[in-house]
Formats: structure tokens, C-alpha cells, sequence
């Protein structure tokens, strides 16, 4: 959606910036799916060999975050939407802001979706890697 938002930064079409704002309302509240089956996947691989305790909760805090900013992201883009109804010289103002927590939002879902890789990709941990001895 970042993408879609940058283009609708630069389009003059109002169709194009109501469409991407409304993808934005979907595509942040779709965030509250892994969210909310998180805490299950988690009790079906916390007690498994080799998995790390600590490292499933740096992934479950960011995704708190993570979960957070993009409803906060896409409350913005609905109140940009709405009031775009009413007042289409809104979306100078509130487009960009909204483009700029989508920013914020895709840096914070990219850290989660990396701490939670390491939980079962020790490649990408290098204190999972010195801890078996693999990295001298």
C-alpha cells in the first residue's frame, strides 16, 4: 500500500486516492488476523527443542506495535476519507500523513516479520549461530 499511496501522492484523480485509501483501511485492519492468532501459534511451538522463550517475546512485543500503528494507519486513512467526502481539499494534508504512517507502519511490520523469523530461521541470528558455535 505504500507503493499505491506514493502514486496517489503524485495523481491528480480523486477516484485513484479514494480507491488506495480504502485498500489502506483494508490492508491495515487485515493486520488484526496474525494478531489475533499469534498467541495460539505460540503455544503450539514455545515448548519444542530449540526454541527460544526471549525471542518469541521480542516478536510478540513488536507485534503489538506493529498491530497498533497499522489500525492507527488505518483510522487515518478512513478519517482522510471521509472527510475527503465532504471537503476534497483535505487530501493535500491528510494523504501525506497518511502515506507517512504507512511508512512508519511497513519499517515496523518489517522488524517484526524479521525478529519473528528468527524464532525458526537460526541463519538470521547470529547470538543463535555463536551459541551453537558456527560463528567463531
Amino acid at each position: 500500500m505504500v507503493l499505491a499511496l506514493g502514486v496517489a501522492l503524485k495523481v491528480r484523480s480523486l477516484d485513484v486516492k479514494r480507491f488506495v485509501l480504502l485498500g489502506t483501511i483494508v490492508a491495515g485492519l487485515s493486520a488484526l488476523a496474525p494478531y489475533w492468532t499469534g498467541e495460539s501459534a505460540e503455544e503450539v511451538i514455545e515448548h519444542w527443542p530449540g526454541i527460544s522463550k526471549d525471542l518469541i517475546h521480542e516478536h510478540e512485543e513488536l507485534a503489538e506495535k506493529a498491530t497498533a500503528l497499522s489500525i492507527v494507519t488505518a483510522a487515518a486513512a478512513g478519517v482522510a476519507f471521509f472527510l475527503e467526502r465532504r471537503r476534497p481539499q483535505t487530501l493535500g494534508r491528510s494523504l501525506p500523513v497518511v502515506f507517512v504512517l504507512s511508512l512508519l507502519t511497513l519499517g515496523v511490520m518489517g522488524a517484526t516479520a524479521h525478529e519473528g523469523g528468527k524464532i525458526r530461521h537460526p541463519e538470521i541470528n547470529p547470538s543463535e549461530q555463536a551459541s551453537r558455535g558456527e560463528i567463531p
